[in-house]
């Protein structure tokens, strides 16, 4: 071990300022999505000593491998094969034990592997430097025949293999007619729910500063589209400031008039939107729902067939926030709900339904210490009608 803390103490020490703190970075953001990240605090303004003792305390005798592959994510391909040799020296029969294939491979050949069910890392708060995932982890073809096989009566069925999932709305509101209502940050939540979107394999359909009226006839005129028919699904996501009207959640609009969250369901529902019946309808809300508490962030706030079939079925609503309360959404990096949102999906999706990955949203929110006191926030299931479970199937 002693040998092992020698020879990662002599690369950092071959490694300038700018070198270091880019290897530092990516030990707390974290090298393999399989490897747990050292916590920020642990790593800042500290000196190479310090980084290397916090090293050997968090991966033990993995820590000269843990090492190899931060100098490869940083491009110091040299010394990671140096070390690496050097590596095999002290503990040849361990290290070959222990080396990985994906270990040997350039960084864009590296597939994410599935997270272990049975821990708890992937329902651990995210950091406040968190960074939208490279990629979200691909379901395998076994698992979701195994999948279907023992439960189709259970599982919302897709297609064929070959047919797209179907339409995504987005709609987000950045800037308004008075521009103290402008949303800074929100840019950042359009690119990630649209990347994630897209991800998942939807088509999207985007729509930017719409007035409440424009809102509601966005919604209504998607309800119409042809496409649904083929579909398997789809999304709704509207994010801007909101409040709650008369016990109603409303969603400002660019003019200052509103749309209520409500009419999306009636939009939506068997009789306006026939080409969705029996398929999941998935709304996600970023916005306040009123004006209780208060956050250290910008507050997102601005103003105190002839055969039977449901009405209203085959809905999930998932909201940034409990009734009557604030959303908070970071003025840079956008809102904790779609941050949130992405981050579960990445690493959960390819093996969890959408009601799980709420639940794990929400448990990972819980835990997060910067909503603490008056600041809390919890992530709120609405009008929810699905009867079976609706698996995402990325890549599939």
């Amino acid at each position: 071990m002693e040998a092992i803390n020698q020879l990662v103490t002599d690369v950092l020490e071959d490694l300038v300022e700018s070198e270091l703190k880019q290897f530092t970075r990516q030990l707390w953001i974290g090298v393999k999505p399989d490897v747990d990240p050292i916590p920020r605090g642990k790593l800042e303004n500290k000196d190479r000593q310090d980084v290397v003792d916090s090293m050997v305390q968090h991966y033990s005798e993995d820590a000269g491998k843990i090492t190899v592959q931060a100098l490869r994510k940083i491009k110091q391909n040299e010394r990671a094969k140096r070390l690496e040799s050097n590596l095999l020296k002290v503990q040849p029969q361990a290290q070959e034990n222990e080396r990985n294939p994906e270990d040997l491979q350039p960084i864009q050949q590296i597939i994410p592997q599935p997270i272990n069910t049975a821990g708890s890392e992937d329902l651990q708060p995210i950091q406040s430097d968190w960074q939208r995932p490279r990629q979200i982890i691909p379901c395998s073809q076994e698992f979701k025949n195994k999948l279907l096989n023992a439960n189709r009566d259970d599982i919302y069925t897709p297609g064929s293999s070959t047919q797209r999932k179907g339409l995504a709305l987005l709609i987000t509101n950045i800037q308004f007619a008075n521009k103290q209502h402008n949303r800074a940050g929100a840019e950042k939540d359009e690119e990630n729910a649209e990347w994630l979107l897209r991800a998942l394999g939807f088509a999207v359909i985007k729509y930017r500063n719409l007035s409440g009226k424009d809102i509601s006839r966005a919604v209504e005129n998607f309800s119409r589209r042809r496409e649904h028919e083929d579909a398997d699904s789809t999304f709704v996501v509207i994010m801007s400031h909101g409040t709650r009207i008369e016990n109603k959640d409303a969603i400002l609009g660019f003019s200052d008039d509103v749309y209520f969250i409500e009419d999306t369901f009636s939009h939506l529902n068997s009789v306006n939107c026939p080409g969705l019946i029996d398929k999941p309808k998935v709304i996600l809300i970023q916005a306040c729902r009123g004006g209780q508490a208060s956050g250290v962030y910008a507050q997102d706030c601005a103003f105190t067939s002839d055969s039977w079939v449901h009405m209203e079925k085959d809905f999930v609503c998932f909201m940034s926030t409990m009734p009557n309360t604030f959303a908070y959404r970071n003025p840079i990096e956008g809102s904790f709900f779609i941050s949130y949102i992405v981050d579960v999906f990445c690493s959960s999706a390819h093996k969890d339904d959408i009601m799980e990955l709420f639940r794990k949203i929400t448990l990972r929110m819980e835990k997060d210490q910067r909503f603490l006191g008056k600041a809390k926030l919890l992530p709120c299931i609405e009008r929810t009608s699905i009867s079976k479970k609706f698996y995402l199937f990325p890549g599939l």
